[in-house]
């Protein structure tokens, strides 16, 4: 695995200093779990091979690592060829009853990987690329060159007579479609506006009205058409879109991860909160059985609260049987990810620290290999904070590395720094 570059490296400390590596760091310092790993990368294969959908649950204490658990999944899963999608509801406000909030949020937190990435002069826009992506792909399919249109009237004949045969018994929702028509057309005829206009309309929330020379045959002209704003009424259907786009844009699938799912007890009221278990079950059943989400893993993390506490995931049959475990044993391929069954070892938690040490070299040289880290991994190893110990070592040990590098030499007092630091953490957590 290559390492960060010294900017990705200081950022990544950064981020660690608030307990946390961020997804784009968390590959550099993974250790653990990796029979957990295992199985959701088979998963993915067999999701990949049939086309159905899944759900899945990551449970763990505040700090078990749960969000950095399911960046290790993304990163081997966009390395299968998977699109990925990570969204946090308290950070990202989403509300789990009124899915018009996570469609934005999913669409807009797209991600294909580093090998995706637009150039430096050109902004990223993740939902452009996947269009654009896909507009490729029926370019190559209708033998029309790129750049090199001498007669526009038959490549847009030849992209129209495709496009239909593509949407032929699909039973796509009328204005994804019509959206698709005209982003595809319109990026064939260079008409950035026309095609800007739909990433807008995807992203919900906004009325578009689009020309109807792109949604009538090529050559003639209909009238223009307002596509309806994405809200309650039709969000699920634009979502069944978007998988469909996904794989026509020659991805395997998405995986969706949805974390902090423990923001449903911060709800104003207990109806709200009712409606939001309501919709999460039917979120998790649109993902198994005869539910009509294809291609598409979804993650759900939560605290142990969620799966424990009567007035949560177990007042719904629905999400109980789903949660359920069989046996005393641990279920790798279950739908429970349950890291607080598997936590890191003090041997995991020693190679944790060196890891981060590693990256501290890299972003402010040699004089982190001058402290000795196994006193504050040993204490943390044997604390029982409320905090879980991926998180509190993190901040720990960055601290300690910080301050040996403004004081070389310096005492650590293990269990004082350990100490303020959960005490630090269980504020942030508040």
């Amino acid at each position: 695995m290559s390492a960060p570059t010294p900017k990705e490296a200081r950022a990544l400390i950064r981020s660690l200093g608030r307990g946390t590596a961020g997804a784009s760091g968390a590959r550099f310092l993974h250790v653990g779990h990796q029979r957990w790993l295992a199985a959701q990368e088979e998963l993915l294969l067999e999701i990949a091979e049939d086309g159905h959908a899944e759900a899945r649950f990551v449970r763990g204490a505040y700090g078990a690592g749960k969000s950095h658990f399911l960046a290790i999944v993304q990163d081997r899963a966009r390395r299968a060829n998977w699109l990925t999608c990570h969204v946090e509801c308290r950070a990202d406000g989403v509300q789990i009853d009124r899915f018009e909030t996570l469609l934005p949020q999913i669409v807009g937190k797209l991600d294909a990987g580093e090998d995706a990435a637009p150039s430096r002069s050109m902004p990223r826009d993740p939902l452009i690329q996947l269009l654009r992506r896909w507009t490729a792909n029926l370019k190559r399919d209708a033998r029309i060159r790129d750049g090199d249109i001498s007669r526009p009237l038959e490549a847009d004949r030849r992209m129209w007579t495709l496009l239909q045969d593509r949407f032929a018994d699909t039973a796509l929702h009328g204005d994804f479609v019509r959206a698709l028509l005209v982003f595809a057309r319109a990026d064939l005829a260079r008409d950035q506006a026309a095609a800007s206009s739909i990433g807008r309309w995807m992203r919900g929330g906004e009325r578009v009205r689009v020309s109807g020379v792109y949604l009538a045959v090529p050559g003639s002209t209909a009238a223009d058409v307002d596509l309806q704003p994405i809200g309650v009424g039709n969000a699920r259907a634009v979502m069944r879109g978007l998988l469909w786009l996904v794989r026509a844009a020659g991805y395997e699938g998405l995986l969706l991860c949805i974390d902090e799912v423990e923001e449903i007890a911060k709800l104003g009221s207990r109806r709200r909160q009712d409606q939001a278990l309501q919709a999460l079950r039917e979120f998790v059943d649109h993902c198994g059985g005869e539910g009509d989400f294809r291609r598409l893993c979804l993650f759900l993390a939560a605290t142990p609260e969620m799966f424990e506490g009567a007035n949560w995931f177990p007042r719904y049959d629905a999400l109980t049987t789903r949660i359920q475990p069989i046996g005393g044993g641990i279920s790798w391929r279950g739908p429970v990810v349950d890291l607080d069954r598997t936590a890191l070892a003090e041997s995991d938690l020693r190679q944790m620290a060196e890891n981060i040490r590693e990256v501290f070299v890299i972003a402010h040289g040699e004089v982190a290999r001058a402290i000795d880290l196994s006193p504050l991994v040993h204490e943390v190893s044997r604390s029982a904070y409320r905090i879980a110990k991926p998180r509190l070592l993190a901040r720990v040990v960055v601290d300690a590395l910080q301050n040996n590098r403004e004081d070389p030499g310096g005492v650590i007092d293990a269990a004082q720094a350990i100490g303020e630091a959960a005490l630090a953490l269980d504020t942030e957590a508040a």
